[in-house]
């Protein structure tokens, strides 16, 4: 550790957190004294545990701890901590809820390592989503278990949308017998949220314009959405084997089969590869993130680069959905799918909503 924080590249900020955390400087000496044991628990069980985590997961990343999943033991802690709230009935419900269906899946995820930050999100929302709809029922004088469609029907009428993703734990209820059976139905977006071709366009000249304010990170993350219509998700977790630089060349690999950069855009991503972020401290030993973050070993946070592209003027979702039509025109919509790690059905109905179809039946028109 010494070494790490002494040989990075500004080592004066190494010595400010030091200063600044003066929980992480106890724990270190404890350490160094043999005061602590130098494992998980001595972190888990700190009286302080969120003003040592950057100090744990440093030790993760320099190979002083072994790797753990840090995502799943903050879901059990924030799990507990939510359930300690809730009613009794409804937080041993909640607590079975969450280790059986989400806890078991990050589980699998983990050892088949597919595990993102996003899971562990979603598993949050969903189980917050599930209290909440807990909640709504013991406001009307009901128990989980006296549930009937009347409340399932006032409860997805009367709030906010979000309010359909309690469907999963509605489901698990029923199925484990919490619940009766009752219906409740997926929710279908009633529009798809896409920016036109000349915005599109618009923002694309951005990225190469002389006098953009833009960094190179932004510019290639901003790229990566506008030309291949990439979620953040995914931008955010690429790997620097993704892309390959040959002489003046630039790929870029989304699934086994690499796409060349255009050139004019090709300098953009060889700036951000010359000069990749968070690499100036010793959160990172060998990093092999597209887009490091500050977290040690991790890359940016999808959120960041989400505050960070919309503070650019960037439509999210408005774009991607524009770049996917856009790509589904120019190509058949399977290739889209195989070349841009989609499935079929997702690039199929980009394609019937970009009318598509209809342009294929022109082209199929006898000519008189």
């Amino acid at each position: 550790m010494f070494q790490a924080l002494t040989t990075q590249k500004h080592a004066r900020s190494a010595k400010i957190w030091l200063i600044i955390n003066s929980e992480a400087t106890t724990l270190i000496q404890a350490l160094a004294r043999g005061e602590a044991a130098l494992e998980h628990a001595t972190f888990i069980e700190h009286p302080s545990p969120r003003h040592v985590t950057f100090l744990r997961e440093l030790c993760i990343e320099h190979g002083l701890l072994s790797p753990v999943h840090l995502d799943i033991e903050r879901f059990q802690t924030w799990l507990a901590a939510k359930a300690a709230l809730a009613h009794p009935d409804d937080a041993r419900m909640i607590i079975q809820y969450g280790r059986w269906v989400h806890l078991n899946r990050m589980h699998h995820l983990a050892e088949i390592g597919q595990l993102k930050k996003g899971t562990f999100l979603s598993a949050k929302q969903s189980t917050t989503v599930a209290l909440e709809f807990l909640t709504f029922l013991r406001g009307r004088h009901t128990a989980p278990g006296e549930c009937r469609q009347a409340d399932i029907d006032d409860w997805l009428s009367g709030g906010p949308t979000t309010r359909s993703l309690a469907r999963g734990f509605i489901r698990w209820a029923m199925k484990h017998g919490h619940l009766a059976p009752i219906e409740i139905p997926y929710r279908v977006a009633k529009t798809t949220p896409v920016i036109t071709q000349r915005q599109r366009l618009a923002h694309i000249q951005q990225l190469v314009a002389s006098g953009s304010t833009l960094r190179p990170l932004e510019r290639t993350a901003a790229l990566l959405l506008l030309l291949y219509g990439q979620p953040l998700a995914r931008i955010a977790r690429m790997r620097l084997n993704q892309v390959l630089v040959v002489d003046d060349e630039v790929t870029v690999r989304f699934t086994n089969e690499g796409l060349r950069v255009p050139k004019p855009f090709a300098s953009v991503v060889r700036a951000h590869l010359n000069d990749l972020p968070n690499l100036n401290t010793s959160a990172h030993r060998d990093n092999d993130w597209l887009f490091p973050g500050g977290s040690p070993g991790q890359p940016i946070h999808q959120n960041t680069l989400m505050v960070l592209l919309r503070d650019a003027g960037i439509d999210l979702r408005g774009a991607k959905n524009a770049s996917l039509r856009e790509l589904v025109l120019q190509m058949p919509a399977p290739i889209v799918a195989d070349s841009f790690d989609y499935s079929y059905k997702v690039t199929d109905q980009h394609r019937r909503n970009a009318g598509g179809q209809f342009i294929d039946y022109l082209t199929k028109r006898i000519d008189p």
